[in-house]
């Protein structure tokens, strides 16, 4: 996201008008592809955050917990970080219940007056998101929700609001094991700390290949922010045993631009750790920003 795009944003909460619209300062740190590696939004079962989808926090069957870590790191010219976290445990029902830590925020806002010569402290802008998730395996189909609860800050300027959400991914679809994923992110009814919602949908289908450890894949999706963003991509990925291998491309349009961006993405798959490294290409000839992220399941 191009730096000036978010101080103009910066500017705007801080005006009465602007706080009606986004109450809770931040909401623009969370478009960015956290915690996915390469991967559809509403179909990032890869690290299993349950971030974008409650439904793929799910812990397979025959496991009994899922911890994951992850983060994102900027350049300079974008100066966003980001970190989330998801503990995961499957009940005896089959039922898995998580919770997970999302945070974000901008590093060097600096505070001017009539020149450019900074006073003062750094301008403090940043958001942290606290999920409750549920999900359960019904058939082909599983299904996931959410309640979280998220905080934002802007200078002087501290809100709260409340949102809920809900996820489906199906699987095994006809013989080429289509999967289709939709969800919502933060979709609130709450007329005090209203959020931005967010609407996810994904398909992928197998190319080739006999099973899920030597195959190849390729699918699209489509999400679209309330007022903020919207991003069509397409993608391919391949496994081969262990390594896995992916590349894509996105198109965001979002305060009245559209660009183009490249995604890479390789996961490791060994012994029930899976190490995910992306990169995503900046749009307007910004610096690439990185995704690592870190999964492992318990027997």
């Amino acid at each position: 996201m191009h730096r000036s795009a978010l101080l103009l944003l910066l500017g705007s909460i801080l005006l009465p008008d602007a706080l009606a619209a986004q109450p809770v300062p931040g909401r623009d740190l969370l478009t960015f592809p956290l915690g996915l590696t390469t991967e559809a939004p509403a179909l990032g079962t890869t690290a299993g955050f349950g971030l974008w989808n409650p439904a793929s926090v799910l812990v397979p069957e025959g496991s009994r917990l899922r911890l994951a870590v992850g983060t994102m790191n900027a350049p300079v010219d974008v100066a966003v970080t980001a970190q989330v976290a998801t503990a995961a445990a499957r009940w005896r029902d089959g039922t898995t219940v998580a919770i997970g830590l999302a945070h974000a925020s901008v590093n060097d806002l600096l505070r001017t007056d009539s020149d450019p010569q900074s006073i003062g402290d750094e301008i403090p802008y940043a958001t942290t998101l606290v999920s409750l998730m549920a999900a359960r395996a019904v058939g082909p189909v599983t299904l996931g929700a959410a309640v979280r609860v998220r905080s934002g800050r802007a200078d002087n300027i501290s809100r709260h609001a409340l949102s809920m959400d809900v996820g489906v991914i199906s699987r095994g679809l006809g013989s080429r094991d289509v999967r289709l994923a939709a969800s919502t992110f933060l979709a609130s009814a709450f007329a005090q700390g209203r959020e931005r919602v967010q609407m996810l949908t994904a398909i992928d289908a197998r190319l080739a290949g006999s099973d899920s450890l030597r195959t190849s894949r390729i699918g699209a999706s489509y999400t679209a922010v309330d007022g903020l963003a919207r991003e069509a991509f397409a993608y391919a990925t391949a496994r081969w045993a262990r390594l896995e291998g992916r590349i894509g491309g996105a198109r965001t349009e979002a305060f009245g631009h559209a660009n183009w961006r490249g995604r890479l993405g390789v996961a490791f798959h060994h012994r029930g750790y899976v190490i995910g490294v992306a990169r995503e290409e900046g749009g307007g000839n910004l610096s690439a920003t990185y995704q690592f992220t870190l999964s492992s399941v318990v027997k």
